[in-house]
């Protein structure tokens, strides 16, 4: 590579051949349009050569949508591949300029990946990338990788963007399309913890397989609507309350001893010191009467008490 001032006017912006989001992103960081506002271009972008006078970017678009953005410049000094240099090097190099200081989202390793298998096979894809990611040299997890790709891109988008988790989001590849939008809505909407990601999925498939029904119907029973749609509980609360309902949905019997249980409780009138709870699941019928002392003399003085009655 040599170092060359190029005018933006050269450089053929449409080409997206090396980039690794497949879609147009206009988002600049803000902390790198401060730095480049501040100090300047430190990191050149890094060009390929098409032919003369003409580039195309191989890593570094956010570098030059900032400096468009901050400042008025129509040229900047970039690192520039030659022309004859094999795509594939170049598709390593753009790898490097973005693997060094950060981690790559789901989205660009799969997008990479796809890119690389027009040159590689998966094990030779394997052996000579995954490393640089952090990952042991296996084709499975390309395969894993390639998987996001055949999903609609709101929901790409929201794995990029870290609101929808990789493996939630290959476990919605494997449903009906309206199943996995329906998921998917509620998942977004209600903003779901990557735990409850995975119970939603998992309640929801059970409900669905038990009563032979698509999860769209679980879904869109009346009480989880009013539930997500409820006008004065926040996203939390709204998550908290769906998969209570959908663990009394998907479990009657053990809601049912729950509020009997909490009935029982009820009736013995406890002081607010103590707490009384039952044995997982109810596998058991023992149940555990907890009391709490503000201080060791507070229960040495109960103590006499508590060890006769017991």
């Amino acid at each position: 590579m040599r170092v060359t001032r190029v005018s933006f006017q050269h450089i053929d912006f449409s080409d997206n051949r090396f980039s690794l989001v497949p879609w147009e992103d206009s988002t600049v960081p803000d902390l790198l349009a401060e730095s480049i506002k501040r100090a300047g271009l430190i990191h050149p972008p890094i060009l390929k050569e098409k032919s003369v006078n003409s580039f195309v970017v191989a890593a570094g678009q956010k570098r030059f949508q900032a400096i468009k953005q901050v400042s008025d410049v129509k040229a900047c000094d970039c690192m520039v591949i030659p022309m004859e240099t094999p795509d594939i090097e170049v598709m390593a190099i753009a790898l490097e300029d973005n693997a060094c200081d950060r981690t790559l989202t789901p989205v660009e390793r799969a997008l990479f990946f796809q890119k690389i298998l027009k040159w590689l096979d998966k094990k030779q894809a394997a052996e000579r990338f995954l490393k640089v990611l952090g990952f042991e040299p296996h084709p499975h997890h390309i395969r894993c990788f390639l998987a996001l790709l055949d999903l609609e891109e709101p929901l790409l988008r929201a794995v990029h963007k870290g609101r929808l988790n990789e493996t939630v989001a290959i476990e919605l590849g494997k449903m009906s399309f309206s199943d996995r939008l329906t998921l998917f809505d509620i998942i977004d909407h209600l903003r779901m913890s990557v735990g409850n990601q995975k119970k939603i999925i998992a309640t929801c498939r059970d409900l669905a397989a038990r009563d032979n029904i698509p999860i769209m119907a679980v879904l869109s029973d009346p009480e989880a609507k009013r539930i997500i749609d409820h006008p004065g509980t926040n996203p939390p609360q709204k998550c908290t309350n769906l998969m209570t309902w959908l663990n009394r949905k998907c479990f009657p019997r053990l809601s049912e001893a729950e509020k009997e249980f909490r009935r029982f409780a009820g009736s013995l009138g406890l002081p607010k010191e103590t707490t009384l709870s039952h044995a997982p699941s109810f596998e058991k019928d023992s149940v555990t009467l907890s009391v709490t002392f503000g201080n060791r003399e507070k229960l040495l003085k109960a103590w006499p008490k508590i060890k006769s009655a017991l």
